[in-house]
């Protein structure tokens, strides 16, 4: 039994009420009130001398009210609380208030990048002239249905001269055609299913969960195959197309990775700090619950794998482990006495498997899930922090048969 009562609530704005359950240290008893107070937005618990209070996710109806307890003896009290009407103008809904951690328009021009850990720059200020967002990861496959079926290009005679000039933007990068769909082939002209896009100097490029830079704008960072002791602080030559670990040269950090298919210089977004318009300051939850929302829209599927980065050799001893998760509700707001905030999360079931299961169920045809990659230590960070929140709910909600039920962070920018 728990050594102290809790209060938890959770925003279900699809059918406008609050979700408010009670914890008790103890069964219920005469001692045992749950009043919301007069502005409708907190709660306050007594019980055997006990008082706890919790801020709700949103304002309800029920002002200056006592919730009936009538449940004697039970340990877990619940109730749904209606949203007042008077919010029905102001409450949007809540996946319109989340954002990606740090797009492109939220960073200014020539800011600079440094280590989150120590404040050691890595990139100089001035040296980005402009940042662009990364497009989706399927943008080859779009680019090729694109080129294949543009409207008003059926006449290749009639229309060439078009199609030799033909420049599509996506954002991020301009990709032209020149010629022919029959001279020249998808991945001439850059956009076909092998091509892949490369850091370019003086561009920051921006992903949901990493930026993209030239190695020449960066500096104070250590290239290794392997752990910082064996790393140099110029980029080695290999000659395979494998990828290096990136560490801080001054803290020892691992702040990316050096890709060779896209002589890019990765750094995760929560390993460094850049001055942004926003002034969000993204972790792992954050960047991993935006990839999950992206990963979701883009396939249709509620589940996905995260797997550990193996590209590169590393010195962790970890065994390695993927985490299996399968998404519930990607838009709630939740509040919790023993954190005393409304966070916005992604509501969703979880469970760690071995690397070697999660291998055979992306090999297998009938596989479900969407394959999400991020460094072990990223992945054991992850696990702490569902697994912390897990606590939070009642105790009768936090598992669903194999599965553990989680809360997973997301940014939320007003």
């Amino acid at each position: 039994m728990a050594s102290h009562s809790s209060i938890y609530a959770e925003l279900l704005s699809n059918i406008r009420q609050v979700s408010l359950a009670v914890s008790l240290a103890s069964p219920s008893d005469a001692s045992t009130q749950v009043t919301i107070a007069a502005d409708g937005r907190t709660v306050e618990l007594r019980h055997h001398g006990e008082v706890r209070s919790l801020t709700l996710p949103s304002r309800v109806a029920l002002g200056a009210t006592a919730l009936p307890t009538n449940e004697r003896g039970s340990v877990t009290l619940s109730w749904r609380l209606p949203l007042g009407d008077h919010m029905a103008s102001l409450h949007r809904d809540v996946a319109d208030l989340q954002t990606t951690p740090w797009s492109a328009m939220d960073f200014e021009v020539g800011s600079e990048v440094a280590c989150r850990q120590c404040g050691a720059v890595v990139v100089d200020k001035g040296a980005i002239e402009v940042w662009k967002d990364l497009p989706s990861e399927n943008w080859a496959e779009m680019m090729e249905f694109w080129h294949c079926h543009k409207p008003g290009d059926h006449d290749h005679d009639s229309h060439g001269d078009d199609a030799h000039n033909h420049t599509a933007s996506n954002g991020a990068l301009d990709v032209k055609s020149h010629g022919k769909a029959d001279e020249k082939s998808l991945a001439a002209r850059g956009y076909g299913a092998n091509s892949a896009l490369t850091a370019q100097k003086g561009v920051g490029f921006v992903d949901l969960a990493t930026l993209w830079f030239a190695d020449t704008d960066c500096d104070g960072l250590m290239y290794s195959l392997s752990d910082y002791e064996h790393g140099e602080t110029s980029r080695p030559y290999v000659s395979t197309q494998a990828s290096l670990n990136i560490f801080c040269s001054s803290c020892e950090t691992q702040l990316g990775f050096y890709y060779y298919r896209t002589a890019a210089v990765t750094l995760f977004k929560w390993q460094v700090s850049c001055r942004s318009r926003s002034g969000a300051v993204p972790g792992i939850p954050e960047c991993l619950a935006s990839t999950i929302t992206a990963t979701t829209a883009r396939s249709g599927s509620s589940k996905s794998l995260i797997m550990p980065i193996t590209e590169t050799i590393t010195a962790s001893t970890e065994t390695e482990n993927a985490i299996h998760v399968w998404v519930m509700n990607s838009s709630i707001v939740y509040s919790s006495s023993e954190v005393n905030e409304a966070v916005p999360a992604i509501k969703l079931l979880y469970r760690l498997i071995p690397r070697e299961e999660a291998d055979r169920m992306l090999d297998s045809v009938t596989c479900d899930a969407q394959e999400i990659n991020l460094p072990a230590g990223a992945i054991t960070e992850v696990v702490k922090h569902l697994d912390e929140s897990n606590l939070l709910l009642p105790e009768s909600q936090r598992v669903f048969k194999e599965w553990k039920v989680g809360l997973l962070k997301r940014l939320q920018l007003l």
